[in-house]
């Protein structure tokens, strides 16, 4: 993949993983809440609270989800580069989402909850990270496509 040479390729490849990995890390405890391991003292709060799902499903799959959609995204976009605009673009509007999203349990973990969990930070911190990569190369595409 000659994508593999763009920093922003990397950047995002690498981001998304660090997500994916830290999605799948709730989505276990989740599901085995004796393997959690927080230095808040947050962490079970949080993710055993009603806001932990939503509609019966864990947050963090929906995480895993993410993740592994961008990743298959950022993938498709340097495989089939007549796609990267759109697929840019999706990408971006997934994270986007995302974060907004992200913005709205942070709220819900600082003045409901009243906990914070470090994990949760940790993988919001990744995609506002990626979030920022994207817009960034989507941004640069854009003004090349109107410069030409």
């Amino acid at each position: 993949m000659a994508g593999l040479r763009n920093p922003f390729t990397i950047a995002s490849l690498a981001l998304a993983t660090v997500g994916l990995i830290l999605s799948a890390y709730l989505t276990y405890v989740h599901y085995n809440i004796d393997a959690l391991v927080c230095g808040t003292g947050g962490c079970e709060l949080v993710q055993t609270s009603e806001y932990s799902e939503m509609f019966g499903i864990p947050i963090a799959i929906f995480g895993l989800l993410m993740f592994i959609t961008v990743i298959a995204g950022v993938i498709l976009r340097e495989r089939r580069p007549e796609t990267g605009d759109l697929v840019s673009t999706g990408i971006l509007m997934i994270l986007l989402t995302a974060v907004l999203y992200w913005v709205y349990l942070t709220w819900l973990e600082l003045n409901v909850i009243h906990a914070i969990c470090q994990w949760c930070v940790m993988t919001s911190g990744a995609t506002v990270l990626l979030l920022g990569v994207e817009a960034t190369r989507w941004y640069r595409n854009y003004t090349q496509i109107g410069s030409e």
